[in-house]
């Protein structure tokens, strides 16, 4: 539930070192290991072997995409044995028939788990042909058993090292890029959707694949950094449920399918999920590490930030109020944060003249209601839960908000909490650490004034009058997900422009040759007549969000379908006709730009981010994202202003009579 804002830590009102904590320990990591294909024996007893396309481990590893690094345990073996395990290793793979391009020993574990969830392991790199399956096999339980005959040898059977054998493919860069005009014909685009709804139909004829996937989209995918030679992909992601191991005939039947038409399409399958690019709730009573400090740092967290009176677009927009885990009321969190869209004007029947609003995601506010719950999931992690039912949150995921809906007031603050806290115990541990510094004075003044600020409650922007809920689609389908802040209180004096990045803005980024054409500091303009629609495929567009700043992308005709795992508990209300065509939506996507790498192109909190052209004006609004294994940047997706508008409208049944973007 979420608790007031009046009722802070203590650390924001009194000095001291805060006691403020990322919250990794509870990040949704995939703790579930592959299935096995076979087994074997050691010195160490019986043991499990995985046997997957381009990659064989033993004992069956966690899911893709793994990371390597090293731990405690790594230093262990490598003080007791030396190299010997890689070079026995090695050997092996020699006997074999195989030339290891790498035998490593280095921790395996999955992102976001915690240090004691990594695993050491002789990680070998090696050439994959359609021959390897068995021969890596043989290899992996030949080193697993040398691997725990020599552990054990030196007392270190408390230590279990993995054995994992991987394709140089899992270790390559990738990169994605959309269909070029050149090839996406006419034909090809009126063929798309019916591809792809036979793609899932094979999927949903599959027990391992049935109502598993997560995306279905069509982008270029490959190894090539001359993008134009990667293949056009037919790019499936599941969730975590579905067994990798049962894929063969899965990913056979669809490209039988794709062979049936001209466009030479390729199939790629992994796991992976589409997004909040949402920052996680964060526990506020412990103190944070190095690690989760730079991580704070790299979303723009900047303990040096001036707190403004007026609030811009891209600013930082939160709820105003911390939650606090079901059963506990010790464990209390910061609600993460997203962006500021843009400010929009509206007249309504009862208020004709012009009114300002601030324009977000609606998932970004959804934890200012009551009936927000953070908790333990069936797989003992700490998640965001289904709504209280019958709370405030639960009938406004399903039925949105209007100013007439009799709900408690939802606050939303700017700066945000989560920023605002960071900054606090940055400052102070820096006061700490070098109190007579020649820096230290200025320090605790700025310390002082932010505190100050919160204490007074500057910080309060406004409250929640509209917001979609979770329930509404376009009338193609696609995910509405919008709330309009109002400004109240003191908030009313708060309201700041549309006020877009200046050509220094994107030189300081390196985005010499791909910047607006508009010469800032301009206001965002308009949209184009036909909004987003209107966007030629492959062109250039901008966005400025609170985490990444301003970052370049490039727009893709060709629509994604796209299931979310934060809003599944809506799904049964939404229709019995076909459930999975309405709740598995049709997205545009809104992918990095190939040429310019430099930066990430959209990170957590950057939800609620306006996109706009090269002439400044809003053609959409980015809410959700997603990451391709391997691939060095991110995509997101976006829904086009003219729907969110058309919606907005829509939602309000004749109360609002005008919309646009705020010109002032």
């Amino acid at each position: 539930m979420a608790s007031s804002s009046s009722d802070r830590p203590e650390f924001l009102n009194l000095p001291g070192k805060p006691d403020l904590s990322d919250f990794t320990r509870h990040k949704r990591a995939r703790y579930r290991y592959t299935e096995h294909s076979s087994s074997d024996s050691s010195d160490a007893g019986i043991f499990l072997v995985s046997n997957v396309k381009f990659r064989v481990g033993a004992p069956p590893p966690q899911p893709l995409p793994a990371e390597s690094g090293w731990s405690i345990a790594c230093s262990k073996v490598q003080e007791a044995l030396g190299t010997s395990l890689q070079v026995q290793a090695e050997i092996i793979a020699k006997a074999a028939g195989v030339e290891p391009l790498s035998v490593e020993l280095l921790a395996r574990f999955t992102p976001g788990c915690e240090p004691d969830a990594r695993r050491p392991a002789v990680l070998i790199v090696a050439k994959w042909t359609e021959a390897s399956p068995p021969i890596w096999d043989k290899i992996v339980k030949q080193t697993k058993k040398f691997v725990d005959m020599s552990t054990r040898a030196v007392s270190l059977e408390d230590v279990e090292v993995s054995v994992e054998m991987v394709a140089e493919e899992l270790t390559l860069a990738k990169y994605l890029t959309p269909i070029p005009s050149s090839e996406l014909t006419k034909k090809f685009s009126e063929d798309w959707p019916y591809i792809a709804e036979k793609c899932l139909d094979i999927l949903d004829s599959y027990p391992s694949t049935k109502s598993r996937v997560t995306c279905l989209a069509l982008f270029k995918l490959g190894f090539s950094q001359n993008f134009d030679e990667n293949p056009s992909t037919v790019y499936i992601s599941v969730d975590y449920e579905s067994e990798e191991s049962k894929w063969v005939p899965v990913i056979g039947e669809i490209q039988q399918l794709l062979h049936r038409y001209p466009y030479k399409l390729s199939v790629h399958m992994e796991h992976n999920t589409s997004g909040e690019l949402y920052p996680e709730f964060h526990l506020i009573n412990k103190p944070m590490t190095e690690g989760q400090r730079q991580a704070k740092r790299d979303l723009n967290y900047d303990p040096d930030r001036k707190y403004n009176k007026l609030v811009m677009l891209g600013e930082d927009v939160g709820p105003e109020c911390y939650i606090e885990a079901a059963g506990s009321s010790d464990d209390r969190h910061l609600p993460g944060l997203g962006t500021l869209g843009c400010w929009i004007e509206m007249k309504t029947k009862k208020e004709t003249q012009w009114t300002k609003y601030a324009l977000t995601n609606y998932h970004v506010v959804r934890p200012a209601f009551s009936g927000f719950q953070l908790g333990m999931s069936d797989k003992n992690e700490l998640a965001t839960l289904e709504p209280v039912k019958d709370s405030d949150l639960w009938k406004v995921d399903l039925e949105g908000m209007d100013p007439g809906t009799p709900l408690k007031h939802a606050d939303i603050e700017h700066p945000t909490r989560a920023k605002h806290c960071f900054a606090v115990q940055s400052l102070t541990e820096e006061i700490n650490g070098n109190p007579n510094g020649p820096e230290t004075p200025e320090c605790r003044k700025h310390l002082k004034g932010i505190k100050s600020f919160f204490d007074n409650n500057e910080q309060h922007l406004g409250s929640i009058h509209w917001a979609s809920g979770y329930t509404r689609r376009t009338g193609n389908n696609g995910r509405i997900d919008w709330a309009l802040i109002k400004p109240t209180g003191t908030g009313v004096s708060r309201i700041g422009k549309n006020t877009l990045p200046t050509r220094a803005d994107w030189h300081q980024k390196g985005y010499h040759d791909h910047k607006p054409r508009a010469r800032g500091p301009g206001l965002l303009k308009q949209p184009p007549e036909h909004g987003l629609r209107s966007v030629p495929n492959g062109e250039t567009l901008f966005k400025l969000g609170t985490s990444t700043g301003v970052t370049v992308g490039l727009f893709s005709h060709v629509k994604s379908m796209v299931k979310f795992a934060g809003d599944r508990h809506v799904e049964a209300h939404m229709g019995p006709q076909n459930p999975r065509c309405r709740y598995l939506s049709d997205e545009f996507m809104y992918i990095g730009h190939p040429d310019v790498r430099k930066h990430w192109f959209a990170k957590k909190g950057d939800s609620g981010s306006v996109v706009f052209d090269t002439e400044g004006r809003a053609v959409g609004l980015l809410f959700r994202g997603q990451m391709v294994q391997q691939v060095v940047d991110s995509h997101a997706y976006i829904t086009p202003i003219e729907d969110v508008f058309e919606d907005i409208k829509d939602f309000a049944k004749g109360q609002i009579t005008d919309i646009r973007i705020a010109e002032d």
